[in-house]
């Protein structure tokens, strides 16, 4: 149905609320300088769309980056940093890939990594690597493929705006459902 393109509904989008601060009838605010605030026919919640089905988000403790994996459908699986106002192209696109061959809408942002389903079939978005028992992984972002039981680490490019090298860390054997991280940086 397009959902993730239309923003006008809060399928396939990220939220931003502020839930100290209910408004307008709801349980919740609306933080002001929300991207889509003011615009018509836009809900003023969403801070990103054109997502397909996020499975974990979170944020970099260090630098506030906030990345998503995004579970693909027919061929790929996608890792992003999240932007105010980015448009990560489902369903014109599936990962960088043309999808449905529908015509693009505007700027679309691609994924900072993507793999195929030869790899794995369900990514499982984890963390930004930032404790201190293992050095050689910091700064990674640690993933894995729920399918696959493959665990890997992402060295990303801020400047560039995308991953530098992916590190195959172990295959599990069993499906990876979530992540965890503690108050060291520690990641589980």
């Amino acid at each position: 149905f397009d959902n993730a393109q239309n923003l006008g509904t809060l399928l396939g989008t990220i939220m931003r609320i502020d839930v100290d601060k209910p408004t307008a009838g709801r349980p919740y605010g609306i933080p002001k300088d929300n991207p889509f605030v003011g615009r018509e026919g836009a809900r003023p919640e969403i801070w990103a769309y054109g997502l397909r089905n996020v499975w974990r988000m979170s944020f970099d403790s260090e630098n506030g980056d906030f990345w998503a994996a995004d579970v693909g459908q027919d061929f790929w699986e996608e890792v992003n940093v999240v932007r105010k106002g980015g448009n990560y192209g489902w369903s014109v696109q599936e990962a960088s890939f043309l999808f449905n061959n529908v015509a693009g809408r505007g700027e679309l942002v691609d994924p900072v990594w993507e793999y195929d389903h030869q790899a794995g079939k369900s990514i499982t978005g984890g963390y930004v690597y930032r404790g201190s028992r293992l050095p050689e992984l910091a700064g990674h972002y640690l993933y894995a493929d729920f399918i696959s039981g493959q665990i890997w680490a992402l060295k990303y490019d801020r400047a560039a705006g995308k991953a530098s090298k992916n590190l195959s860390i172990a295959t599990t054997g069993f499906p990876v459902l979530a992540f965890g991280e503690d108050q060291d940086g520690e990641v589980y």
